[in-house]
Parts: structure tokens; C-alpha cells; sequence
């Protein structure tokens, strides 16, 4: 069928959904875009990155109101700290307004934005899907973890496979600095990010280490240490659980079918390491509109596995050896006395430098990086 006369179904509007509604309506395609709750905030960072604006070189358009971030604080469980410049700036956008400019785009070239839940979702007898009262020809998920084309389908998380959040959105105007902490025995990281008028303030740890009142007197006990003056129990709290996924082989899941894609977190495509997921969902909504607006919906699956998942699979492998104490405490170490190992993280937290060959640049760097560790140069 050409791509001209499908109607497709993508269930959820956050970037992953909104991205590939988007691209598909201005390309002719009849899109339904289901959205049961559009005002909505992620507890997230909400750090666009630049892996983000490479995905989607037209978030440069959107007039997002973000907060131009240069500075990035990394400190690790017992007081050890480093201090890295940005260049270019992270840019810190709420997630609420991030979401809603890519559903306008959607909407303004041609989708149809469904504001209600999503409460059935079956094949039909010829070829497609029923979501609620509508059919469809192809249906997406993008609704996150709880996606319901995904548990229809059978592609469930296992506790294994989640982490879980907690934290407050703080109103208010911050330096533009961001925070992130380290936590080697629990094997997680607090946040904080800057937001125009707010921040977001975090602490993420896998589903089998998350200790809510551990997690409350962390923050606490972090915030009287390094946000001073800042009335942390005055903002509004928040929970969410976020894709871990440590096995990305073929076998253990797949992204797409005869008519069907799981895009962004209803993939479980979020890096287990950092927890950063907007660019590879950006990524995604583009790629299986791709497939789909090409007709060759297998397509998306091959795309993904070549582009997006060695980055992840890499991420998920070298996340033990990461939280490793000693490990942390030496590249720590490193990284404050070693300018091309700080430029180097720079390059990491912006994209541009892939996990997939850190280890090649890092060894071919690394003389150079122990010079200036030694010698403070």
C-alpha cells in the first residue's frame, strides 16, 4: 500500500511519536496521534543534546524555552569533584513544552491529535489495528514503559530491566549550571538541572536497588551540601520509571513486525548509564517514519539495530565496570587534572563522541592524558 493512502496509529505524543507523526503528516500519510494527557511534565533532565539536534536538526526551529547550560558539575559518592565547560551549551528545555511544539508540528502538517487514553488495541480480521473507535493500517507505540500496543504484543520490562525516579520540580530561577552526583554502592545518580523557571531535581536507581526513604535523605543530605539557600521540600514531587535494558540482542527483543514499530521508550531506548533517552527517541519516531513512508517496515528494525543500538548495547556493557568504585574514583581522578580527558567527556555527553569507540580514542589519547594528569598541565 502506498504510503499516500495508509492511516497510521502512533500511540503516545512525547518526542518519539510526536517526531514520527510529524515527519509522516507532512509526507501525506493520515495520521491519528493518541495523547490522553498533552499538559503533562516529564521528570526528566530535559538536556537536548547534540545527538538530539543531529537527529532532529529542526528542533532549531521550534523557539523552545530553554535555559543555555555551559557548565557541568560531576562529583562522586564521598566528595570528589570536577567542573566541565560545555562548548556548545546543553540546552535545558521542560519537557512539557519540548513535547507540545513537536505535537503542534505534528498537527499543523496534518495529524489528527486524539486527546484520550488509549483503552483498546486489536488487530483486525483483514490486516491492521482498532485503537478504540478507529482503524488503522500500521499502529506505533510510543507510549512509554506502560505502552498498550507493547503489552498487547507481549513486550514487557522486567524489573531487571527498569529504573526507578524520584524527585520535585523546583520553581524558581538557578544558575545555569548543571549537577549530576554518582553513587557507586547503590549504582545510581541524582541530578540537577536548571530550567528556565524551575529545576529539576532527581535521583534514578535500578527497580531492585530503589529505596524511597534512602533516596528522600540523599537528596536532602545533597542539597544542604551543594544547593545552598534552595527549599528543596517546597517543589512538587515526581516518580517515573525509565527503560534498563542491558540485552539488546535480537532474541531478547524486537522493535517492529508486519504492521507494528515500538519507538522511544516503548522500546526501552534510553542509555542505562546516564539515563539520557530524548535523543535516541527523536532518533526512532524518524527512523520508523522512514520505514513506514518507504513501505518497508522491517526496514526500521534493520536501521535501528545498525544506528542507534550498538550505542546502547555498548553503554549497557560498560555500565558495571562504571559504577565501580575504584573505577569512578580514578576517572574522577583523571578527569580533573587531564583537559583532553575533560574535552573528551564533553565530546560523550554531547554525542559526539559514540561509546562504541571511547575506548579506541581514549588509548590513543591516553599518553597524552597521563602527561597531564602527572603533571598537572
Amino acid at each position: 500500500m502506498r504510503a499516500a493512502n495508509l492511516t497510521v496509529a502512533v500511540i503516545g505524543g512525547g518526542p518519539a511519536g510526536a517526531v514520527c507523526a510529524w515527519r509522516l503528516a507532512r509526507s501525506g500519510v493520515r495520521v491519528l496521534l493518541y495523547e490522553r494527557d498533552p499538559e503533562r511534565e516529564k521528570p526528566c533532565g530535559g538536556g537536548l543534546t547534540g545527538r538530539a539536534f543531529a537527529a532532529l536538526p529542526e528542533l532549531h526551529e521550534l523557539q523552545l524555552p530553554w535555559n543555555e547550560v555551559r557548565r557541568w558539575r560531576i562529583l562522586c559518592q564521598g566528595g570528589r569533584e570536577v567542573g566541565l565547560d560545555l562548548e556548545p551549551p546543553l540546552f535545558v528545555v521542560p519537557r512539557r513544552e519540548l513535547d507540545r511544539a513537536l505535537r503542534r508540528e505534528a498537527v499543523k502538517a496534518g495529524a489528527a491529535l486524539i486527546r484520550e487514553p488509549v483503552r483498546e488495541v486489536k488487530p483486525l480480521a483483514g490486516g491492521g489495528w482498532q485503537i478504540n473507535d478507529h482503524a488503522a493500517d500500521i499502529a506505533v507505540g510510543a507510549a512509554g514503559m506502560q505502552d498498550p500496543l507493547a503489552k498487547y504484543l507481549g513486550r514487557k520490562f522486567t524489573r531487571g530491566e527498569m529504573a526507578f525516579t524520584m524527585g520535585r520540580y523546583i520553581p524558581g530561577r538557578f544558575a545555569p549550571e548543571i549537577i549530576t552526583c554518582f553513587f557507586p554502592e547503590q549504582r545510581g545518580y541524582l541530578w540537577w538541572f536548571p530550567r528556565p523557571d524551575h529545576a529539576s531535581f532527581g535521583m534514578e536507581l535500578p527497580a531492585e536497588r530503589f529505596d524511597p526513604a534512602l533516596v528522600r535523605r540523599t537528596m536532602r543530605e545533597f542539597a544542604a551540601d551543594y544547593l545552598p539557600g534552595v527549599e528543596v521540600e517546597s517543589g512538587k514531587p515526581y516518580g517515573w520509571t525509565a527503560p534498563a535494558i542491558r540485552d539488546w540482542s535480537p532474541e531478547a527483543r524486537r522493535f517492529a513486525g508486519a504492521d507494528w514499530l515500538l519507538v522511544g521508550d516503548a522500546a526501552g531506548l534510553c542509555d542505562v548509564t546516564t539515563g539520557e533517552g530524548i535523543s535516541y527517541a527523536l532518533a526512532s519516531g524518524v527512523l520508523a517514519a522512514d520505514a513506514i513512508r518507504q513501505g518497508v517496515l522491517p526496514a526500521y528494525e534493520l536501521r535501528l539495530r545498525l544506528e542507534v543500538i550498538p550505542e546502547l548495547a555498548k553503554a549497557a556493557r560498560m555500565q558495571p565496570k562504571f559504577y565501580r568504585s575504584g573505577m569512578l574514583n580514578l576517572a574522577m581522578w583523571f578527569l580533573g587534572r587531564s583537559r583532553s580527558l575533560r574535552q573528551i567527556s564533553g565530546d560523550l555527553a554531547h554525542g559526539r563522541q559514540s561509546y562504541v569507540t571511547l575506548k579506541r580514542r581514549t588509548y590513543r589519547e591516553f599518553p597524552h592524558i597521563l602527561w597531564e594528569a602527572l603533571t598537572g598541565r
